[in-house]
């Protein structure tokens, strides 16, 4: 399909939220956050040694946001940056397989956790996933053991789906995943009570 072009295609608005594209400007901003082990105990990655390791991240997701492979977003409030919300795990087709399913990740700097900002902006990311990225499907994975992640989930409609277990071990300690995921169709019933999950806690 045609994607609409970068970076203003994918530039959107949210009640108290501004989100765009990473730019290597962003790395001042990004650092102090990257590098706070709160912040990165549930994610994929660890906390970041260095701002060129910073650097060398954004410009990873630019690359692939450039190419479809995955679409990334700064969230700012009042130009502070608050966090990154991405559509990641991008399958289109496989042989004669048509997938359109991407996978939702959202994390918030840990001084702004639970003030609704990761379900204000998931649910603009969710809506353009749909609506201008033609996805089918869009899933969550949120480890058991940090249940508010999931919270957000659940707050967006996401129907539960069920939990693997010892899905990834991080520092010694296995993980289990609840899986969630939406349908278009799904979103398409439940997109008039969106703007109703603004300002809640997530």
């Amino acid at each position: 399909m045609q994607l609409p072009p970068f970076p203003d295609g994918y530039v959107l608005k949210a009640p108290r939220l501004n989100l765009r594209p990473p730019h290597e400007k962003d790395v001042d901003e990004l650092w102090p956050h990257v590098t706070d082990p709160r912040l990165t105990t549930f994610l994929a990655w660890e906390p970041h040694k260095s701002k060129q390791e910073t650097l060398g991240m954004i410009l990873s997701l630019k690359e692939a946001h450039i190419h479809g492979k995955g679409f990334h977003w700064i969230a700012r409030h009042e130009k502070e940056v608050i966090g990154v919300v991405s559509l990641i795990d991008v399958r289109r087709t496989h042989r004669s397989f048509v997938w359109n399913r991407a996978e939702l990740a959202y994390w918030t700097r840990v001084d702004h956790q639970k003030q609704g900002y990761a379900t204000e902006a998931s649910e603009a990311i969710v809506r353009f996933g749909f609506d201008a990225l033609g996805f089918h499907k869009i899933i969550v994975y949120n480890a058991t053991d940090n249940p508010s992640s999931g919270k957000v989930a659940e707050k967006l409609g996401f129907r539960p789906v069920g939990i693997e277990q010892e899905a990834f071990c991080k520092e010694g300690q296995w993980h289990d995943l609840q899986h969630y995921e939406m349908l278009h169709h799904e979103f398409a019933i439940t997109r008039d009570k969106y703007s109703q999950l603004v300002g809640v806690s997530g």
